[in-house]
């Protein structure tokens, strides 16, 4: 999924956590920026494997060329690291517990769920500025629901 995806559907589910109390907006915009950086690491892959400090490059290497770009914290052992350090914060600093679980958590099940069960076929292609991305219909939809979702709780 594109940032903007794992953005709307984790400040979503974050939003619905400030519904019940557990901490405010503020909190839930940080959860939705963590859940996007953790993407970073298919830059900092295309960094160290290509030699190449271009961001257009890396995101182009990843849309165009299919470059897998994913490091250890897209992985099971990954997964496990980022587990332990998210129970140890449990313990330490509830707000950073809730920052980067929700949005780790969020973004692993974009990744690897498999929403698109009404099988929305179909790809746009959008180029701007010399970046190309490849959005499928159906993550467009999704992202409008989302949307929706999200003014309906905030409003």
């Amino acid at each position: 999924m594109y940032p903007q995806s794992h953005f709307l559907f984790s400040f979503l589910i974050a939003s619905i956590f400030v519904k019940f109390g557990f901490f405010d907006y503020k909190i839930a915009l940080f959860v939705a920026l963590i859940a996007v950086f953790i993407d970073l690491d298919h830059f900092l892959n295309f960094i160290f494997r290509k030699n190449d400090y271009s961001l257009k490059d890396a995101w182009n290497a990843v849309v165009v060329r299919h470059f897998i770009g994913r490091t250890f914290i897209h992985h099971w052992i990954g997964f496990i690291l980022i587990t332990v350090i998210i129970v140890g914060l449990f313990y330490f600093n509830r707000v950073w517990f809730w920052v980067i679980g929700l949005g780790y958590y969020t973004h692993m099940f974009l990744d690897y769920a498999k929403l698109n069960i009404l099988k929305i076929r179909g790809i746009e292609v959008i180029k701007e500025q010399g970046f190309v991305m490849r959005i499928s219909k159906f993550e467009i939809l999704f992202d409008i629901f989302l949307l929706i979702g999200i003014l309906l709780l905030v409003l």
